[in-house]
């Protein structure tokens, strides 16, 4: 079998977009997750992962979802994947993978895991570089709100900082790879090591000169042929207060974790040693 090609911005709107009947509303016309208006992004998107985890970097540095190319073109299959993904019990497949932008989050997860589950290692990707190519990201706390997605967990903080990108991240939206176990020797490893590789990865990306602006996608995607894209007023700008004092606790494995994960770690349990199949 072919390995799947890697996903574009057609591969984006094919997804997104029905074209069964022209003449049924579309999900995506309401409320587009093809367009993003994120101011640029200040500080990068962060996931920890080890053996256990979903969507792992492959050979090609590619990282795919569990549900690698998952229709999302109507209310009910939007609203069921924010449903399950938001539920660490569920162990359904999702088109999203997860980040953070929280280095407290991201630090005392990984801290957690390590002493659980053994060495983790950081990703770290540029959502600068993602939106640029017109691959979608969500601000998973907006869109549970939109969606009027139950939070299993009651607190409103729970999502604080939670970003998804769906389907899969590409090579070059990937800043680096860091083994939690050397990063953490610097008490100021995200000021000091992540944000200057970040920067640079910007700058090489020739995404800098567009720093304090905002990104507008319609722009992008209505060069497709055939593509007409009208702004939604109910997007929000989705960029949520990053605040370093957010306050975890360990009795829901933290307040930001990974779907993906706890259902790698479920799956695991009466075989610690096995690795999991590559497609999930």
């Amino acid at each position: 079998m072919s390995p799947m090609s890697t996903v574009d911005r057609e591969v984006v709107l094919s997804l997104l977009r029905s074209l069964s009947n022209p003449f049924l509303a579309i999900e995506e016309d309401q409320h587009p997750w093809s367009i993003n208006r994120f101011p640029v992004f200040e500080r990068p998107f962060l996931r920890t992962w080890d053996l256990m985890s979903g969507s792992q970097p492959d050979q090609g540095n590619r990282m795919q979802s569990r549900a690698p190319r998952q229709r999302l073109d109507t209310i009910d299959t939007r609203v069921q994947s924010l449903t399950t993904h938001a539920d660490h019990g569920d162990w359904t497949p999702t088109p999203f993978i997860s980040f953070t932008v929280s280095k407290i989050a991201l630090q005392s997860l990984a801290n957690y895991r390590e002493g659980r589950r053994g060495t983790q290692t950081i990703t770290v990707v540029n959502p600068n570089a993602r939106i640029a190519k017109g691959l979608p990201v969500l601000d998973m706390m907006n869109e549970m709100d939109y969606y009027d997605v139950p939070n299993p967990y009651g607190r409103i903080s729970y999502f604080e900082d939670h970003y998804l990108c769906l389907w899969e991240i590409t090579d070059d939206e990937i800043v680096g790879h860091w083994d939690w176990g050397d990063l953490s020797k610097n008490d100021y490893w995200f000021e000091e090591i992540i944000i200057p590789a970040f920067r640079e990865h910007d700058e090489r990306a020739s995404i800098a000169p567009l720093r304090g602006g905002t990104f507008d996608l319609s722009d992008l995607l209505n060069e497709l042929p055939g593509v007409d894209i009208s702004p939604d007023p109910e997007i929000s700008s989705g960029h949520s207060s990053f605040e370093d004092g957010l306050s975890t606790s360990f009795d829901d494995e933290l307040d930001w974790s990974d779907t993906d994960d706890e259902a790698e770690e479920a799956n695991a349990t009466d075989d610690m040693f096995k690795i999991l199949e590559e497609d999930w």
